[in-house]
């Protein structure tokens, strides 16, 4: 390794590290600032959140998509269902027209918790943009589209770059 690539790397790890650093401060500070009422004081784990939340976005699903969306296999997705339906948080019925699909939906009770979420989801964004001006939102948000769009493979990026 070169005099510039050790350089170049050694930044990269110092950067990763403030990076980690930053990322633990916020979501602490996130957590604090969370209004006590905002979310419903009852045990909900992170997968059985990110069902509800996809959920939310539907009237109603089939299993094998609700799945297929959560990135799970067809059993965990099962099971995290399974447990909203005991919570009384989401619903199950069988399609008619092949009785082997099973059809998910929030309850009532489950939309308002769906609310719930998006209302914290909105709380989160607000405080972090919140202490930004209007320049860096933009800029924050541009390096987001980047940092979250699928990592193109190098031949695309260099053929990218060559057009540049």
């Amino acid at each position: 390794m070169n005099e510039v690539t050790a350089e170049a790397a050694a930044q990269l790890e110092r950067q990763l590290r403030q990076l980690i650093g930053y990322f633990d401060t916020l979501s602490q500070r996130l957590m604090v600032k969370r209004s006590p009422g905002l979310v419903p004081d009852f045990e909900v784990s992170q997968q059985e959140i990110r069902a509800v939340l996809k959920l939310g976005r539907k009237e109603s699903t089939i299993m094998s998509d609700l799945a297929g969306e959560l990135n799970l296999p067809f059993s965990t997705a099962t099971h995290t269902m399974d447990k909203l339906v005991a919570k009384g948080l989401a619903e199950r019925a069988r399609v008619n027209e092949n009785r082997r699909t099973v059809r998910v939906a929030l309850t009532e009770k489950g939309r308002r918790l769906h609310k719930c979420f998006l209302d914290f989801q909105l709380a989160m964004g607000r405080s972090m943009l919140e202490a930004l001006s209007p320049g860096e939102r933009e800029i924050f948000l541009e390096l987001m589209v980047k940092m979250t769009q699928p990592a193109r493979d190098s031949s695309e990026a260099n053929e990218a770059g060559r057009h540049s």
